[in-house]
């Protein structure tokens, strides 16, 4: 395993919060940065838990749905075009191909949570 990947693989067992502000100390990061690549611009972006406009009503939504439907979905990867679900998947890119699949390619993907999952911090390697 990569030492990006055992990156990726600690970031995805902190909570909701703490993946924002990295998602956010990233995207500043990146954009100070020249304009990206060919290939890096050819990738798909994750969204926020805004709309491309960064409307804070649909980030309100998302998070009750969200909350809601933990019981339901927790464990899985959902896909959702504000606050209706998309896709559901064991894992980010069978969700993404989903929601596109689906002709929603601004879909929000991301991990639920088990009600009763708790996060675990491993040391970084």
């Amino acid at each position: 395993m990569t030492t990006l990947e055992k990156i990726i693989e600690e970031v995805r067992k902190l909570p909701v919060e703490e993946q924002r502000r990295l998602r956010a100390a990233l995207e500043t990061l990146d954009s100070k940065r020249e304009a990206p690549t060919a290939k890096e611009a050819s990738r798909p972006r994750r969204e926020s838990l805004h709309d491309s406009n960064g409307n804070e009503q649909v980030r309100r939504r998302r998070m009750e749905w969200l909350k809601s439907n933990r019981e339901e979905y927790g464990g899985q990867y959902v896909a959702l075009d504000g606050d209706q679900l998309v896709a559901v998947a064991p894992n980010y890119r069978v969700a993404r191909e989903k929601a596109l699949a689906a002709g929603k390619s601004n879909a929000f993907v991301t991990y639920l949570s088990k009600p009763d999952e708790i996060a675990e911090m491993g040391g970084w390697v």
